[in-house]
């Protein structure tokens, strides 16, 4: 159970960016700047909260994220930050930087530090130093080339190229695994109308794939994690534009359902007038 509140830290800071879409025109570029404010619940109680921010200017873009979770009365606390910087080239986000570190009870249990040169790691540390188990499948130096890091993946996921929102994949390397996250459409439901509007607006819910390429253990943790096909992200329309958000995330387990749930979100498209949402 501790295990999943961890990983709802590690998941959310990437999840509940990703489809922050354009639909139409191939041309429109990324927001100027985008804050999102999430709650992270499990089975309907309030566990903690998720903060993210991404901020493009000229030909530069940055994104960072953070997130606390208490569980257990507050016996435990988990924490996590994560940031990338780089530059937008022919269209596509090339990372120079990512970092991220994750604490339990104040106490820092992992540091990743990434430098990249041409979408390849050319830097990496790692603090502590990763144990090695029989059951790891090998990094190769192929996983280091050509990849992106999970935060650098958002911005590809939410490349305003007149895909369908739940149509999209990209082949990350965090410093420790090589995997692919992949999003497929499942289907639509009704949302209540947002402040903006009066008629109840259209989700749509994606299935997000998990496909763990290098890094990882051969376990039967593993291998239920890849059979279970259930995770979703729902995206909704952001008045005003057109963009999508993601106004919720549901991983389930098997004690239960973590949700996270979009409590604010403020854009600030190229043009000059902020749209805010809040559910």
């Amino acid at each position: 159970m501790l295990c999943y509140f961890r990983n709802a830290v590690v998941i959310g800071m990437g999840l509940t960016m990703l489809p922050l879409a354009a639909a139409g025109s191939e041309q429109k570029a990324w927001p100027v700047s985008f804050e999102a404010h999430y709650s992270l619940q499990f089975r309907g109680i309030e566990v903690g909260r998720l903060k993210l921010k991404s901020q493009t200017s000229g030909a530069s873009y940055s994104v960072a994220a953070s997130a606390k979770v208490s569980v257990l009365f507050g016996a435990y606390k988990f924490s996590g930050a994560t940031s990338t910087s780089g530059t937008i080239e022919q269209g596509e986000p090339t990372p120079s930087a990512y970092k991220f570190s994750w604490r339990k009870d104040k106490k820092l249990k992992k540091a990743i530090q990434l430098g990249f040169s041409n979408k390849t790691a050319t830097d990496i540390s790692i603090q502590p130093k990763p144990r090695v188990k029989p059951d790891t499948v090998p990094l190769l130096e192929k996983d280091k080339i050509g990849k992106v890091d999970p935060l650098s993946a958002v911005m590809i996921l939410t490349k305003a190229d007149g895909r369908p929102p739940c149509d999209r994949s990209v082949e990350i390397f965090d410093g420790n695994h090589r995997f692919d996250i992949v999003l497929e459409p499942k289907r639509r439901i009704k949302l209540p109308p947002s402040s903006a509007g009066r008629r109840p607006e259209i989700g749509h819910v994606c299935r997000i794939t998990y496909t763990p390429i290098a890094g990882h253990r051969d376990n039967a943790e593993t291998k239920a994690r890849l059979a279970d096909q259930n995770a979703e992200i729902v995206l909704r329309h952001v008045p005003g534009s057109d963009m999508l958000i993601p106004y919720a995330v549901n991983i389930p387990t098997k004690w239960g359902t973590g949700t996270m749930l979009t409590e604010r979100i403020d854009v600030m498209p190229t043009s000059s007038r902020k749209i805010a949402f809040t559910n």
